[in-house]
């Protein structure tokens, strides 16, 4: 019988304790969004951590609409990067967007800096690729801010961290109800 050696694994993943933005990026960050969706007409672009909570948003959606969306697109994005895993792509050859196509209008998904999503809707007006294009230069400013922020945030210790409350699942779940008219329960 062969003893393995033993290693202490971390338990805490770096999304236990969402990124924070000071005001400073919090408006570049802001502005970023502001410029992608007016140079390919969005009619709503967003930022959320990769479980889904909403960071920031432009677009014609309520807030708790925006949340509803930011948690289903998490998902999406979620379900993809699980079957990238089930084919083999792991890690930097797991998958990085998300298209979903509509006759009307399109979702694009692109995960930033393994913990952020930054999700465009965008019309038929507009080409995949210049949303692509565009989308890339904000995930490039916008990953800068990200890096920042992660080094304020592994500076800041665990114990500066803001509590997210052990309620954002039931939260989550009420708002998705909210947005589905009642359908989910």
């Amino acid at each position: 019988m062969m003893l393995g050696h033993h290693v202490r694994m971390e338990t805490t993943a770096p999304h236990h304790y969402p990124l924070t933005f000071t005001a400073a990026q919090n408006e570049l960050a802001d502005r970023c969004l502001a410029e992608l969706s007016n140079r390919i007409g969005s009619p709503l672009v967003m930022i959320t951590d990769i479980s889904g909570r909403l960071m920031l948003y432009h677009g014609r959606l309520s807030l708790t609409q925006g949340d509803g969306l930011g948690a289903l697109s998490a998902g999406g994005f979620a379900a993809g990067a699980e079957i990238g895993n089930f084919l083999g792509l792991r890690a930097t050859h797991g998958f990085k967007r998300l298209l979903l196509e509509g006759k009307a209008a399109n979702l694009y998904i692109t995960l930033i800096d393994e913990e952020l999503l930054l999700i465009t809707a965008f019309t038929r007006q507009v080409t995949l690729g210049m949303v692509r294009l565009y989308a890339e230069q904000a995930h490039q400013e916008l990953g800068r801010l990200i890096q920042e922020a992660r080094h304020n945030r592994e500076h800041a210790g665990s114990a500066a961290m803001p509590d997210t409350g052990d309620d954002f699942a039931d939260e989550v779940f009420r708002q998705l109800d909210d947005l589905l008219d009642g359908d989910l329960i």
